[in-house]
């Protein structure tokens, strides 16, 4: 028995050509994800040396959409006064990454993960009581600073004492000489 074999040279290359294009194509992928991963590790260590530099600790993530070609930063940390104005840090945690990779982060994420409380039900959600809230140190001085600031007091006043008293302001700086302002010319 003889087996005859007719290869046809141009199909023959134009397979040739397929199979050496799907190679290249998944080199070219793994060669962008072994890239993007090694920017990100990049993108993590200038966040994490820019919390080190103003001393907090930081779990830190930089993510790329597929949908933009920036990255969003997540950073977990605990929650601390310095914080309040985030807006400002994410400024200049966005510079310093820029300066110092080229690449440019779009949007930072704050996360302040809460400590796990004893006796909380991870897996029995009907079995949950909710405990009285504890006040926080920073949520006790600012209602402190919002009751009293300065030291002043504010009451509620009916409208006659309300006149009474501007009647007699006005007489006295009307005795003093002074404008119905109140204020120096």
């Amino acid at each position: 028995m003889i087996v005859t074999i007719n290869f046809d040279l141009p199909m023959l290359l134009l397979f040739g050509a397929n199979v050496l294009g799907i190679f290249v194509y998944v080199g070219i992928l793994k060669l962008r994800s072994r890239r993007l991963v090694r920017v990100r590790e990049r993108i993590v260590e200038e966040v994490d040396a820019y919390f080190a530099k103003i001393g907090v600790t930081a779990k830190t993530e930089a993510i790329k959409l597929p949908a933009g070609g920036h990255f969003t930063i997540i950073a977990d940390t605990e929650p601390l006064k310095r914080f309040r104005h985030s807006h400002i840090v994410e400024m200049m945690l966005i510079d310093q990454v820029k300066n110092a990779t080229g690449h440019t982060v779009d949007k930072v994420y704050w996360r302040f993960p809460l400590p796990a409380r004893e006796g909380a039900a991870v897996d029995a959600p009907e079995n949950i009581t909710i405990p009285s809230p504890e006040v926080d140190e920073y949520l006790e001085q600012g209602l402190a600073r919002l009751s009293s600031p300065d030291g002043l007091e504010v009451n509620e006043e009916s409208w006659a004492n309300f006149q009474e008293a501007v009647h007699k302001r006005e007489k006295a700086q009307g005795a003093a000489g002074e404008p119905e302002s109140g204020r120096a010319p």
